[in-house]
């Protein structure tokens, strides 16, 4: 008896609960069960996140000053600009970190040749409090050359409306 139910739990194909005998309880989760309960999950915080965990006006600037920084990345000195005198920037996440905007612009133009752009398509951002976080794909265009994808995720820090600290981590 105890196969038997086994068997038709495993095949019920969402989260079941099976009586087997006074007492004993057994679950049984499929993948399909543990998707929809995902689904379920997300659909409740993401309605949870746009009612009461909506971002609080300095957060919402937080994000503003980050994505006029991204938008600006072709004019490396307009894009410093949104950075705090001491801010410490890891471009490359293996190598170290260029400090104060002089240096970070120096470091946008080393990839700025000429013929050379950067186009950035934010897939997703999130705020909490100064840190900002964003999904997305660079792609460096060079003229005559197949462009180069790199999908990233940005780490930036923003404070008094500067960023003061940013890392991004490829995802490949």
């Amino acid at each position: 008896m105890r196969a038997r139910w086994t068997k038709l739990c495993a095949s019920a194909g969402v989260l079941t609960v099976c009586y087997l005998k006074r007492g004993e309880v057994m679950t049984s989760v499929s993948r399909q069960g543990l998707i929809a309960l995902g689904a379920a999950l997300s659909i409740f915080l993401s309605c949870a996140a746009h009612a009461e965990f909506a971002p609080t006006a300095a957060e919402r600037a937080n994000l503003k000053v980050v994505a006029a920084f991204m938008s600006s990345w072709n004019t490396p000195d307009a894009a410093v600009a949104h950075l705090a005198d001491q801010a410490s920037v890891r471009m490359v996440e293996d190598q170290p970190a260029a400090v104060g905007p002089a240096a970070v612009a120096s470091a946008l133009k080393s990839f700025l040749v000429p013929g050379v752009t950067v186009t950035v398509e934010v897939l997703e951002s999130t705020v909490h409090g100064p840190v900002v976080l964003n999904t997305r794909i660079d792609t460096v265009k060079t003229e005559g050359k197949p462009d180069q994808i790199y999908p990233v995720t940005g780490v930036f820090v923003v404070k008094n409306g500067k960023i003061v600290e940013w890392a991004d981590y490829l995802l490949n």
